[in-house]
């Protein structure tokens, strides 16, 4: 295997993770008042939040690289949240998780548009 399709394994992988870290950050941060409440909401919650993520899908479909790297930028965003996440009572967890993730996903997303681009270039 080449760094390109390692690259682009992990980008998904962490793309993927992202998602299931978000998921499992609104399902764990509800206060005591939300405990009786049906999966409906936090399921609306994540679907809210995970929307600029499900942009991207076609691109990772692709491998595009110009997705790659808008995928990046826009991974940033989810980074702040994370942080805030971290730093929340109960969120240290998932906060964390998705802490990495981001990380994750904007480093591979980053070398995954360097290495198409010289790829495309020979």
């Amino acid at each position: 295997m080449n760094k390109l399709t390692i690259s682009r394994s992990l980008t998904i992988l962490s793309y993927l993770g992202l998602l299931a870290a978000l998921f499992a950050a609104v399902l764990a941060g509800g206060s005591e008042k939300t405990e009786g409440m049906s999966i409906g909401i936090p399921m609306f919650i994540w679907a809210v939040l995970s929307v600029p993520l499900f942009i991207f899908i076609p691109g990772l479909i692709s491998g595009s690289h110009k997705q790659a790297s808008w995928l990046s930028y826009v991974s940033m965003i989810y980074f702040i949240g994370s942080i805030l996440v971290f730093f929340t009572p109960r969120g240290e967890l998932w906060g964390g998780l998705m802490v990495l993730s981001t990380l994750t996903l904007f480093i591979t997303t980053i070398l995954y548009t360097r290495w198409k681009k010289a790829e495309e270039k020979t």
